[in-house]
């Protein structure tokens, strides 16, 4: 299981909490930076494509996969499953490969969810954007994986079993947790009035029809947006 990468539910997850800007600007420490936070090669007044911003994603995603991999960062990545490497790489994209190694050493892997809470300070402070940050990644680490063939192999299957699968206010179970994580929402895996509301926002800013109802085109689009 060695060299796996992130699945697509891990990615969606980054993306929903690292805003997306195509033209560069300078961040609090003065790096200019582009895209899902990027920074290499990244010049004032440099613009860049949505496309090539997720491929800038996948190319600073991969550093931290290699991580994951490791054992010497994470002692049980034999063990995990797809989610629970898609969460990993997640919380090391965001607070760096030193944190993954305190987070993991000495612990077993059922202990990790409710380790990851602790790590939502910045300069002492707790913030709220991380708090939620965290309990998404424990939330994704927690969900369970119907059908693991190999990371490199479910993206494919993946994207034709919830293609077909039509979800609407009312809907429950895994698809509506991943339609949630692509939209940016609470994955609960129950499709409420909330979940309804933040799906035809997504529909309308995505050039679909807006009816709250996810078919074919819409998981789609999500999925290819990832």
């Amino acid at each position: 299981m060695a060299n796996r990468r992130i699945g697509q539910a891990g990615l969606a997850l980054i993306k929903q909490f690292e805003s997306c800007r195509l033209i560069a600007y300078q961040c609090s420490a003065g790096v200019w930076t582009i895209g899902y936070g990027h920074t290499v090669g990244v010049y004032k007044g440099m613009k860049i494509t949505q496309k090539k911003a997720e491929a800038y994603l996948l190319q600073d995603v991969a550093k931290f996969e290699k991580y994951i991999n490791n054992p010497s960062y994470v002692p049980f990545t034999a063990q995990l499953n797809q989610n629970q490497f898609d969460a990993l790489v997640s919380f090391a994209f965001n607070l760096g490969q030193g944190n993954v190694k305190k987070l993991c050493t000495g612990r077993v892997m059922n202990q990790i969810p409710s380790a990851m809470q602790r790590y939502c300070k910045a300069a002492g402070k707790t913030l709220p954007g991380l708090q939620r940050r965290r309990k998404a990644e424990a939330a994704l680490y927690n969900k369970k994986v119907e059908s693991c063939t190999g990371a490199t192999t479910t993206t494919v299957k993946e994207s034709e079993d919830y293609s077909m699968n039509t979800i609407k206010k009312g809907s429950k179970g895994n698809a509506v947790k991943v339609w949630q994580i692509i939209i940016g929402t609470t994955a609960d895996g129950i499709f409420g009035s909330g979940t309804e509301n933040m799906t035809k926002t997504w529909q309308k800013n995505h050039g679909l029809m807006a009816d709250g109802i996810v078919g074919k085109n819409s998981w789609k689009t999500g999925l290819e947006s990832l």
